[in-house]
């Protein structure tokens, strides 16, 4: 009995496998992630998979921290160093997180696939955040900085949108940065 079932097993397999090689000749992709590209191991794919991530939230994160860098404080005495402090690691931390879900929506093609929904909204996101801390903290700017948190949250949500379309994830992953525009314009408005 036990031989019966062992060969009723061995077949299907020995027939899943003719009918995958069956496909691949006939032109048809297999669902076999070994065979996606030839010459390339999975290893190697998800090397560059980590780099790619790795490379797309450090931009975005240096170049945060490079506009908070490059502002100074100078525009805005009043603004206790806990607050900027405070301020400076929320950002980052948005950034990074927006980095991540807009490298999900990469992943998936989606940036590619529906570059208005997705890739705009970011790039406008993004120069958004990095032209609140010069604005605000370099110049002095409260009322420039709040329209600046306004299309933030708009690009964000737009982002939140966007990738969700792509990727149901890399949508949840941005929403707190919707959260950080809103929470930004009110210390903002604090500043007033």
């Amino acid at each position: 009995m036990a031989t019966a079932a062992q060969e009723g097993l061995t077949h299907r397999v020995g027939t899943r496998d003719d009918d995958n090689t069956a496909a691949a000749v006939g032109g048809v992709a297999s669902r076999d992630p070994g065979s996606r590209k030839p010459g390339v191991s999975g290893s190697g794919r998800s090397r560059r998979g980590l780099r790619s991530l790795a490379a797309a939230v450090s931009l975005a994160v240096a170049l945060t921290a490079l506009s908070f860098l490059a502002s100074g404080s100078g525009g805005v005495p009043a603004v206790a160093a806990t607050t900027v402090a405070m301020v400076r690691a929320g950002s980052v931390a948005a950034e990074a997180v927006l980095a991540l879900a807009a490298w999900m929506a990469w992943a998936e093609g989606g940036l590619h696939a529906r570059p208005a929904a997705t890739l705009l909204p970011y790039a406008a996101q993004l120069g958004c955040a990095l032209a609140w801390a010069p604005l605000v903290l370099g110049h002095g700017a409260a009322r420039a900085g709040i329209a600046c948190c306004a299309a933030m949250a708009a690009a964000a949500v737009a982002c939140a949108r966007g990738f969700g379309a792509v990727n149901p994830v890399a949508g949840d992953l941005a929403k707190p940065a919707v959260a950080w525009a809103v929470l930004l314009a009110v210390v903002n408005y604090k500043m007033l």
